[in-house]
């Protein structure tokens, strides 16, 4: 086998190409990136709320998201949000992308929104590095 490798490696460009050994490697290669990006996206990272001398408290990506979609459904003319969580210095940030009614105040919402989930997050869970809110409107919801 490792003579077969050795006669590999003195083989010119033209004819590595043509070699099945060559594919194989290249399959190989592309399973292990799938693979491992497959891992890192489903991975499942703990957000920090804070830390004291009693230890640290974290929350999942999962209940944020759940949080900030509760807080959309209280607050009218908003539809279908989704919340992507970025992390940048240990300071977290969320964007939320939103459907809203063509006949809302978007400035009104989004202060609403802004409020209700600061509010939350700072005052109720006690959020030492959270640094903000991005609200980018993904559309408009059809009114029946």
């Amino acid at each position: 086998m490792f003579a077969d490798f050795q006669d590999y490696l003195s083989l010119d460009p033209q004819e590595a190409l043509t070699a099945p050994l060559f594919y194989y490697s290249l399959l190989i290669i592309f399973l292990l990136g799938l693979s491992w990006w497959v891992i890192k996206r489903t991975k499942t990272e703990l957000v920090t709320v804070f830390s004291d001398d009693d230890g640290t408290v974290h929350i999942t990506p999962q209940a944020l998201r759940e949080l900030v979609r509760k807080t959309c459904a209280n607050i009218p003319g908003v539809h279908l949000p989704t919340t992507k969580i970025s992390q940048r210095s240990k300071l977290i940030r969320l964007q939320v992308k939103l459907r809203v009614d063509p006949h809302c105040k978007v400035k009104e919402v989004r202060s609403q929104l802004k409020v209700t989930l600061e509010e939350v997050m700072i005052e109720n869970l006690n959020f030492a590095n959270f640094s903000g809110i991005d609200i980018i409107i993904k559309g408009f919801q059809d009114t029946k």
